[in-house]
C-alpha cells in the first residue's frame, strides 16, 4: 500500500510539477513578448521621428547672406508660404510654427494651433539653443519638435514642426501583427473615427480594424469601469481570451499605446499540454503501479531522487540535475535504475548540447534577421526618398516596381502601374517603339545600358522632359526565362529644359516687349543681305525711335515709359507681315527687316508706321501721352555696305526726319547722307567701346584759383582717350557720337570712377583738395543717378565733401526736375553742385530759384574778351551779384593773363580758371601756389 501511495504521490508530483513549469514557461515567454512589443512600439516612434523632414536646416542657405535679421525672417515667412503645400504633400509635417529668437510667433502653417504648452520649450530653446521634443494629444497626436536655427552664425529663431502619431499603429501592426490603439486622456470630441470610452474618460484616436475592435474595446471599458492601468490584462469576450497590454508613450502623459491581443490559441495549447501532462501520468501509475508495489520498494528512494531532478531539467538546470543523479557504475550488472540513471547522464548531455546547438542557431538567426531588416529598410529607405524615379520592368517590359517619387511625379499610384506596359503610360508613338525595342537590345548588342531623353505627360497633363537610363537585370531565384528584369532610372530635367528654353529665348529677344533683340536683328540683317545678293532682290529696313520719349520717361516715370514701349511693340506685330523681323534695337528705338520688298512698299510701310503709331496712346494719371515716331527708310543691299553701314545709315536717316520735323520719315539715300560722316561715327563709335573695354580712358586736372588769396584748392577733372597709338583725343571728338549711340552714359560711369580713385591717392599723400566732375545729360536724366554716385562713395570709402559735380546750364534747364532732384540729394551727404557755362542757354537768371546749386560757373564767352567790352564786363558784374545774393560763388573761366584776373578780383568774382592760371595736366601739381603761372 505505502509501495503505490509513493508510486501515486510520485506520478502526481511529476504531473504537479509539470504543470508548474509548463506554466512558468508560458508566464516568462508572455513577459517576454510584452517586452518585445514596448521596445517595437519605441521603435516605431523613433522611426517616425526619424523619417520626419526638418526644413529647418535649408531655409537660411535660400537667403542672401547680405539680408537683415528682420527682414530674413520675413523672406522665410514668404519662402514657406509658398511653398507651404509642396512641404505638407512631399514630408509628414502637419503644421509649422515661426519665432523669432524673442519666442514671438512671426507665423504657423498647418493644421494645429499655437498651445500654451509652447512657452516652456520656446524659453529652453531660446536659452541654451537645443532642440525639444515634446508629443500633445487631443483629436490627434502629434510629436512636435522645436529647434533653433542660425543665420549667418547667429540665433535668429525657432522652428517647431508637428508630425501626427496616428501612423504609429499602422506601423506597429506591421510590425508585431497584432491590432493597436491610442488612447487619450480628454473631453469627449465630437469628430468622425474617433470612439469614446465613457467609463474610462478617454478617446481613441486612433485603431486598427476599427469595425471589430471598437466594441472590443466598449466591452472591456464597461466590465471593467475602474480603467485601464499599465501593463497587462486578461479579458474573456465572445468565447475568446484578449491580452490587453498597455504602454505608456514617452513625452506625453494623457496618451497610451494600447496592444490587443488575441491569446486564446496560446492557453489551449497551455490546456492540451496540462491534460497530455495528466493523462501520462495516470497512465503510468496504472501500468506500473502493480510491479513498483512488489519490485521497487526498494529502489523507490533511488527513483524518488531520481524523479525530483525532473523539474530542473524542465528548467534546464542540466549542472545541477548531473550533481544530484548519481555517478555511473562500472559493475557486471545494472539494474533499470542504473540504466535510468545512466540514459539520464545521456539525456543531459544530449539535451544540453542541443540546447547550445539551438541557442547558437537561433542567435544567428536573429543576427541574420536583424542584418536582412537593416538592409531592407536602407533600400527602401534610399529608394523612397531618392528624388528620381526607379522602377523596374520584366522581359516582357510590364512594370513590376515603383518607388514612391514615380507616384509624386507622375501622379499614378502603385497599383496603377504595376502591371502595365511601361511604353504604353505616358509616351509618344515615336518613343514607345524605342522602349519596346530595348527589350531585346541588350541582348543583341550586348551594352550595359541605354540612355535618352524625351518629354513624358503626367496624370494631371502636365509635359514633364526626362532623362532615362536602362540597365538589364539578371535575378538569380527567378527562373531562366523570367529571370531577365531592366532597371529604369528616370532623371527629372524638366526645370533645367524650361530654364535652357528661357536662356535661349532671352539670348534672342528683349524681355520687355518680347521683340527680338539687336544681337538677334543683326544675324538675321546678315543673312537678309546675303540673301538678296544671292537671288538678286531687293529689302528694307525701318528705323525709328519715339519723339519726346525721355520726357515721357522723366515727367511720368519709367512704368509709364514701359507700358508706352509695350504698346508700340503690339502695334508693330500688328502692322508688319508675319515674314517681317522687328527688334527692339536698345532705349527707345525700334526696327523692321522687310524681305524681299521694293522701295514703294518701303515707303508705305513708313507711312504707315507713322501713321498707325500715332493712335497708340498711354495715360498716366489723367495726362495722355500719344506716341510719335520719327523713322530712316534704307533700300538694300547696297554697294560695298555691311550690315553696320546700312544700320548707321538708316539712323542718319532718322535723325535727319526728326530735323525736318518730328513724326514723319526720311528715305536714306546716296544724295543725301555723307558716306564720311557715317563711316566717322561707326569708327568712333567702335573705338570708344574698345576704350572702355581696355580701360585707355584718362583724366587730366585743370586747377581752380581762389582768387582772394591766390590758392589752388580745387581742380576740374577733363576727360581724355588714349588711343591704341596712343594719341590723346579730347572729349570734342568723341562726346557727340557718345551720345548719339548711348554709350555717354558707361563713359560718365568710368569718369566717376577715375575721379574717386584719383581723390583716395590724394587723401593718401596728405593732400585736401576738391575734384569737380562733369555729369552728361543722361547721367542727370537717369533716376539712379544718385544710388550709383552713392554707392561708389561707399566703395571708395569717400565722403562727398570732397566733390563738385557739374552739369551744364542747358542741361538742367531743359531737365530742371531732374537736376533739382539731383541737387538736393547731393547736397544731402555733404556733396556741392555747380552750374556750368552760366549764362549763354537761357537769358533769365529765375532759374536759379528752382537749382540750389553751390558754384555758378561764368561762360568764358563773356570773361575772354571782358579787357575790350564793356558790355562783357557788366555781364559778369550781373552774374557775380545774383550769385553772391543768392549765397553762390562764382567761377570764371578763359582766364587767359594776369590782367584778366585783376579785373575779376576787383568785380568780386571767388574763383578763376583759365591757362592763365593753369594747364590741364595728368596730375595735380599746383596746391597752395599764390601766383599765376
Amino acid at each position: 500500500m505505502s509501495v503505490s501511495f509513493a508510486t501515486c504521490l510520485g506520478s502526481g508530483a511529476i504531473m504537479l510539477m509539470g504543470q508548474y513549469s509548463l506554466n512558468k514557461n508560458y508566464q516568462q515567454e508572455r513577459t517576454r513578448l510584452h517586452d518585445v512589443y514596448s521596445h517595437a512600439f519605441h521603435g516605431v516612434l523613433e522611426q517616425i521621428k526619424r523619417d520626419r523632414i526638418d526644413i529647418s536646416w535649408l531655409i537660411p542657405g535660400l537667403l542672401e547672406s547680405s539680408m537683415s535679421p528682420d527682414k530674413a525672417l520675413a523672406a522665410i515667412k514668404k519662402i514657406i508660404d509658398t511653398n507651404w503645400s509642396q512641404i505638407e504633400l512631399e514630408s509628414q509635417i502637419i503644421s509649422v510654427f515661426l519665432f523669432n529668437k524673442d519666442t514671438q510667433l512671426v507665423g504657423h502653417w498647418g493644421e494645429a494651433r499655437v498651445q500654451k504648452q509652447f512657452d516652456d520649450w520656446l524659453s529652453l530653446v531660446a536659452k541654451y539653443e537645443i532642440s525639444y521634443d515634446y508629443i500633445l494629444c487631443e483629436a490627434r497626436c502629434v510629436h512636435y519638435r522645436a529647434t533653433p536655427f542660425l543665420y549667418n552664425g547667429h540665433f535668429l529663431g525657432i522652428f517647431i514642426f508637428g508630425v501626427d502619431l496616428a501612423d504609429a499603429v499602422l506601423k506597429l501592426k506591421n510590425v508585431i501583427g497584432l491590432d493597436a490603439a491610442i488612447l487619450t486622456r480628454h473631453a469627449r470630441i465630437d469628430k468622425p473615427g474617433i470612439l469614446r470610452l465613457e467609463p474610462w474618460s478617454m478617446n481613441v484616436i486612433a485603431l486598427t480594424e476599427y469595425q471589430k475592435n471598437s466594441a472590443l474595446l466598449k466591452e472591456f471599458s464597461r466590465l471593467h469601469p475602474e480603467g485601464l492601468a499599465q501593463g497587462s490584462l486578461i479579458f474573456e469576450a465572445g468565447g475568446k481570451t484578449y491580452d490587453l497590454i498597455s504602454l505608456p508613450v514617452e513625452g506625453s502623459s494623457e496618451a497610451s499605446m494600447l496592444i490587443i491581443e488575441d491569446i486564446s490559441a496560446s492557453l489551449r495549447s497551455v490546456e492540451q499540454a496540462t491534460s497530455l501532462y495528466a493523462l501520462s501520468g495516470l497512465l503510468s501509475l496504472l501500468l506500473s503501479g502493480g510491479v513498483l508495489l512488489f519490485l521497487l520498494i526498494g529502489p523507490t528512494r533511488r527513483l524518488r531522487s531520481l524523479v525530483n531532478v525532473f523539474p530542473l531539467i524542465a528548467k534546464k538546470h542540466y549542472h545541477a540535475v548531473a550533481r544530484q543523479i548519481r555517478p555511473l557504475k562500472h559493475a557486471w550488472v545494472k539494474d533499470e535504475i542504473d540504466v535510468l540513471e545512466g540514459a539520464a547522464h545521456v539525456l543531459i548531455g544530449t539535451l544540453q548540447e542541443l540546447d547550445d546547438q539551438v541557442n547558437q542557431r537561433t542567435q544567428a538567426l536573429s543576427d541574420q534577421a536583424k542584418e536582412l531588416l537593416i538592409e531592407k529598410n536602407f533600400i527602401d529607405n534610399m529608394l523612397n526618398t531618392a528624388q528620381v524615379i526607379i522602377l523596374t520592368t520584366d522581359n516582357t517590359g510590364k512594370i513590376r516596381t515603383v518607388n514612391k517619387f514615380t507616384e509624386q511625379l507622375i501622379g499614378y499610384s502603385a497599383a496603377q502601374l504595376v502591371g502595365k506596359p511601361f511604353s504604353e503610360l505616358f509616351f509618344s508613338a515615336e518613343t514607345a517603339e524605342l522602349i519596346l525595342a530595348s527589350n531585346g537590345i541588350f541582348e543583341r548588342t550586348r551594352s550595359k545600358n541605354l540612355q535618352f531623353e524625351c518629354p513624358m505627360v503626367a496624370r494631371d497633363g502636365s509635359e514633364l522632359y526626362l532623362s532615362w537610363y536602362l540597365s538589364p537585370l539578371f535575378i538569380a531565384e527567378l527562373d531562366a526565362e523570367s529571370g531577365h528584369e531592366i532597371l529604369v532610372v528616370g532623371l527629372d530635367l524638366t526645370e533645367r529644359k524650361k530654364s535652357e528654353n528661357r536662356l535661349t529665348w532671352l539670348a534672342e529677344h528683349d524681355p520687355l516687349t518680347g521683340l527680338y533683340n539687336r544681337r538677334k536683328f543683326e544675324k538675321e540683317l546678315e543673312r537678309a543681305i546675303s540673301l538678296a545678293l544671292r537671288q538678286g532682290h531687293t529689302s528694307a529696313i525701318v528705323f525709328f525711335d519715339i519723339d519726346q520719349f525721355k520726357y515721357i520717361n522723366d515727367s511720368s516715370g519709367h512704368q509709364v515709359g514701359d507700358e508706352l514701349l509695350i504698346k508700340v511693340a503690339e502695334k508693330l506685330r500688328h502692322i508688319t507681315r508675319k515674314a517681317d523681323i522687328i527688334a527692339r534695337f536698345g532705349g527707345d528705338e525700334f526696327i523692321i527687316l522687310a524681305s524681299n520688298v521694293g522701295q514703294q512698299q518701303a515707303e508705305e510701310l513708313a507711312q504707315k508706321l507713322c501713321g498707325e503709331m500715332a493712335t497708340v496712346v498711354v495715360d498716366s494719371g489723367g495726362e495722355l501721352h500719344r506716341a510719335s515716331v520719327s523713322a530712316g527708310v534704307l533700300i538694300f543691299p547696297k554697294a560695298d555696305c555691311s550690315a553696320q553701314d546700312l544700320l548707321a545709315s538708316a539712323d542718319i536717316a532718322m535723325y535727319r526726319a526728326k530735323e525736318e520735323g518730328r513724326g514723319g520719315w526720311r528715305l536714306a539715300s546716296h544724295d543725301d547722307i555723307e558716306r564720311k560722316a557715317i563711316k566717322s561715327r561707326v569708327t568712333w563709335k567702335g573705338k570708344i567701346e574698345k576704350a572702355l573695354e581696355e580701360d585707355r580712358f584718362v583724366l587730366y586736372y585743370q586747377p581752380i584759383m581762389r582768387i582772394a588769396d591766390r590758392t589752388i584748392t580745387h581742380y576740374e577733372c577733363l576727360l581724355r582717350m588714349v588711343g591704341e597709338d596712343g594719341e590723346i583725343s579730347p572729349p570734342a571728338k568723341f562726346i557727340e557720337v557718345a551720345e548719339l549711340t548711348g554709350l555717354i552714359y558707361q563713359i560718365d560711369l568710368r569718369v566717376i570712377e577715375l575721379a574717386f580713385r584719383k581723390q583716395v591717392e590724394l587723401l593718401q599723400e596728405g593732400l585736401d583738395v576738391k575734384l569737380s566732375i562733369n555729369l552728361s545729360a543722361e547721367m542727370l536724366s537717369n533716376s539712379d543717378a544718385f544710388v550709383v554716385i552713392n554707392r561708389l562713395l561707399q566703395r571708395y570709402g569717400l565722403e562727398a565733401k570732397h566733390f563738385i559735380f557739374e552739369v551744364t546750364e542747358t542741361q538742367a534747364m531743359t531737365r530742371l526736375q531732374a537736376a533739382h532732384d539731383l541737387i538736393l540729394q547731393i547736397e544731402s551727404i555733404g556733396g556741392s553742385f555747380a552750374l556750368d557755362d552760366f549764362g549763354v542757354g537761357f537769358s533769365s537768371m529765375s532759374y536759379l530759384k528752382q537749382l540750389p546749386v553751390n558754384y555758378l560757373k561764368i561762360d568764358g564767352s563773356f570773361v575772354k574778351n571782358i579787357l575790350q567790352s564793356r558790355e562783357d564786363r557788366l555781364f559778369v558784374h550781373a552774374i557775380n551779384g545774383v550769385g553772391h545774393g543768392m549765397g553762390i560763388k562764382t567761377i570764371a573761366e578763359f582766364v587767359e593773363n594776369r590782367d584778366i584776373l585783376e579785373v575779376l578780383a576787383g568785380i568780386g568774382v571767388d574763383y578763376a580758371q583759365g591757362y592763365g592760371i593753369g594747364m590741364a595736366m595728368p596730375h595735380p601739381e599746383f596746391h597752395q601756389q599764390n601766383s599765376v603761372g
